[in-house]
């Protein structure tokens, strides 16, 4: 997550997410704040539910960061009721900052120092341990080429497309999940038209450039979000946020190259969802929880959790005084770690307990 100010408002948290063209904004409540005039309507491409959605667009934008003003922009505005980003993260976050960022400046995010650093010409050190990854800019989107080993030693080289925003490791066409020799059904993430379903499993080994992933988790979208007006998309995959959070990156359109160096989570092992449960935090301070999607077979599923269930204690804690980000982090390990759960379902509470592991 990032600051930045559009016109003269305080700073309102964006998403920066190579995975998008045009900025967008998920709060037209804002609109008017904002002093935004939007000229024109247009369709946006979102994975989940329909594919499709219309919003509107102000072609003449200014973003300002701490010592950067953008150049006038495109703002895609989302219809009310879309998408919401807070909820999803716990706290209010306005939308996404794509290419109208990065086209002009090599862009660092530094995960381990909770920073991003723009940079106004390529002039930046590149370290010793750090490693130089060629990208080739197609539609405004970056892709590195990958080597990809599959658990019965069948192998793929493909371009996938550099995605920050994406919550997984690694997403791959469903024609490539003879890969992954064990998968499960789950809950991939969520698209500006709705949940990102499919398959999920493992893969042997990726490389990408210099850089090595074991047995990393890779997740097989269901090909129906891929149709669009009875039109197949064409997709190879992506290279998510799961993986590259576990490096210190710079991102550089103008040079066509991504700089990646280890930081402190690099070493860790790459894990699916324990529970099976998915949260979404409502309430004017983000604290009250929900039961957003529960995976079929999951320990939370056999424990009869179900969607829509509010949370109103977790291991004796209430929830209350809990973040979306520690009830995610309760959910993290290690397997056979117990969960108890009290829930309130149409007037009743409920005791339920379970306790995680690996389903892949």
């Amino acid at each position: 997550m990032f600051l930045c100010a559009l016109t003269d408002l305080p700073p309102l948290n964006f998403i920066l997410d190579t995975g998008v063209r045009t900025t967008m904004l998920s709060e037209p409540a804002l609109v008017g704040s904002l002093g935004l005039t939007p000229e024109e309507t247009v369709l946006v491409l979102g994975l989940g539910g329909e594919g499709l959605v219309e919003a509107a667009r102000d072609n003449q934008v200014r973003l300002e960061m701490e010592g950067l003003v953008s150049q006038y922009m495109s703002l895609i505005i989302l219809p009310d009721g879309i998408f919401s980003f807070s909820e999803m993260f716990g706290f209010p976050v306005y939308g996404i900052i794509g290419y109208d960022l990065f086209r002009d400046f090599p862009v660092e995010i530094n995960y381990s120092g909770s920073f991003i650093r723009v940079y106004r010409t390529p002039d930046y050190r590149i370290s010793r341990s750090s490693e130089v990854v060629p990208l080739q800019i197609v539609n405004e989107k970056p892709y590195a080429m990958v080597e990809i080993t599959g658990q019965n030693n069948d192998t793929l080289r493909t371009q996938l497309l550099v995605d920050l925003g994406a919550s997984q490791p690694v997403f791959l066409s469903k024609e490539h999940q003879h890969l992954s020799d064990r998968v499960i059904e789950g809950f991939l993430g969520e698209g500006l038209s709705g949940p990102l379903l499919g398959s999920v499993g493992r893969l042997q080994h990726l490389s990408l450039g210099g850089v090595s992933a074991g047995a990393p988790v890779v997740a097989y979208p269901y090909r129906q979000f891929f149709t669009v007006m009875g039109e197949q998309v064409q997709w190879q995959g992506i290279i998510g946020g799961g993986l590259l959070k576990r490096f210190d990156l710079i991102i550089d359109y103008p040079s066509q190259r991504m700089v990646m160096r280890r930081n402190f989570r690099h070493r860790e092992s790459y894990q699916f969802n324990m529970s099976g449960l998915e949260i979404k935090a409502a309430g004017s301070d983000f604290r009250e929880f929900t039961v957003h999607f529960v995976r079929e077979g999951s320990p939370a599923y056999e424990a009869g959790i179900m969607p829509g269930d509010r949370i109103i204690k977790i291991n004796r804690l209430p929830a209350s005084v809990l973040s979306l980000h520690q009830i995610q982090e309760e959910f993290k390990g290690p397997a056979r770690k117990t969960i108890r759960m009290e829930l309130h379902r149409n007037g009743e509470t409920l005791q339920r307990s379970f306790r995680l592991r690996h389903d892949i």
